[in-house]
């Protein structure tokens, strides 16, 4: 026997195997979506708790009045966007528009929602919002039994979590090391889960500069941007974030890479992993300067900073109307960016059950859709609501592959 030849034979039998079992590797691979191509559910404010109504109906006026002299000063077209972005404001006031109910994070995330917002305020000393302005006012009034506030947690130094400082403050989780430690103890609970979105609003100063005897909002620096990212990696563990710097890689530019037709990583890639999307309030990216200082394209950041397209950094759009003109979401998932948007804003949806918005912004491609509603019968007794998907996620309906299989 020529042993040569069986060999030989032998070989190529087991490369041709390999062959066979690589290729059918890659066409599996071809059905596993990338974290761009797909679609979550989350909630809008999502650590909040009702107001007191003590305190509401003593802030809601003086919100309300505030709101409706800076619409008398605004253009037309100010005053459109306004009101398409606060139509309940407008028409119900300040009160109606908060009427919303969340359960704690981790009801939430078991629930199947894939997206959180956090609000953040600058509290370096400790202790600035620990006892709001109606509190103040109402035990002077006499009123006891207030809301509880985690008092202790409010003192310590750090950045807080709450919605409108004086106003309405009442939140799940106080601080942000807090709200990092409840994702992360579900996590530990559920490795492999679906990507969670967590959408950073950084406050800025203003509205609270026009209400006597409510607390200083401190505009962020970059000290306080570090302190964010650092608790981050602290509270949460670098493995469990996926990072600009892992998306950009050796490309360019951050855009380059999240415009490149291979710069996401696959779903597998990314579970039991938390992806931060930093917000520009009012696209004052002057105000966030202070997170891309020195930082070409993110470097070294932990969240992905809201751009627009043709800004080195922008992996991440805003886009929170997709009716106001419904090619812009579309065109950009095609290319690549993640886009968040809101299927419900200010109740105004719910309020009235109408479901055109969620239904044609779910269409959209957006791949983070935010609601204050996702379980049904809501708060107001109707059918209205954005049920997360089983599983956390669903494959991207306008740039996912015909045969894309989330899996589990």
């Amino acid at each position: 026997m020529n042993y040569s030849k069986l060999h030989c034979r032998l070989f190529l039998l087991v490369a041709g195997m390999l062959a066979g079992a690589s290729i059918a590797v890659a066409s599996g691979e071809g059905t596993q979506p990338r974290l761009n191509q797909i679609q979550v559910i989350g909630t809008h404010n999502s650590y909040a708790q009702p107001p007191d109504p003590r305190a509401m109906a003593i802030m809601a006026p003086r919100l309300q009045a505030i709101f409706e002299g800076m619409f008398t000063r605004m253009s037309s077209q100010e005053k459109a966007k306004f009101a398409e972005e606060h139509p309940v404001l407008l028409e119900k006031g300040f009160g109606a528009s908060l009427d919303y109910i969340h359960p704690p994070l981790e009801y939430q995330l078991r629930a199947g929602l894939r997206s959180l917002e956090i609000d953040l305020y600058v509290d370096r000393e400790g202790g600035r919002f620990a006892d709001p302005l109606p509190y103040r006012q109402l035990r002077e009034a006499g009123e006891k039994d207030l809301a509880p506030l985690y008092d202790n947690a409010l003192r310590e130094p750090g950045l807080k979590v709450l919605h409108v400082a004086d106003v309405d403050f009442r939140s799940h989780c106080p601080t942000f090391r807090i709200c990092l430690t409840q994702m992360r103890q579900w996590s530990e609970k559920n490795p492999g889960h679906s990507p969670v979105f967590v959408l950073l609003e950084p406050k800025l100063p203003g509205l609270n500069r026009a209400i006597p005897g409510a607390a200083e909002v401190d505009a962020f620096t970059e000290m306080d941007f570090d302190e964010m990212d650092s608790s981050i990696q602290e509270v949460l563990g670098r493995k469990r974030v996926f990072t600009p710097d892992d998306l950009r890689g050796s490309a360019a530019t951050l855009e380059a890479a999240a415009l490149s037709q291979d710069g996401w990583p696959r779903l597998d890639q990314s579970r039991g992993k938390f992806v931060f999307l930093l917000l520009v309030p009012g696209e004052n990216f002057e105000a966030l300067s202070p997170y891309t200082a020195r930082r070409p394209s993110l470097k070294g950041r932990m969240a992905f900073m809201q751009g627009k397209p043709g800004m080195p950094h922008t992996a991440f759009v805003m886009v929170d109307n997709h009716l106001t003109d419904p090619a812009v979401i579309p065109s950009l998932v095609k290319r690549g960016y993640l886009v968040r948007s809101r299927a419900d804003i200010d109740t105004h949806e719910a309020l009235l059950n109408a479901t055109e918005r969620r239904d044609k912004t779910l269409a959209s491609g957006a791949q983070v859709i935010s609601t204050d509603f996702f379980a049904q019968p809501n708060i107001y007794g109707n059918s209205y609501s954005v049920t997360p998907f089983s599983g956390g996620a669903r494959c991207n309906p306008v740039n996912s592959a015909s045969n894309c299989s989330i899996g589990q």
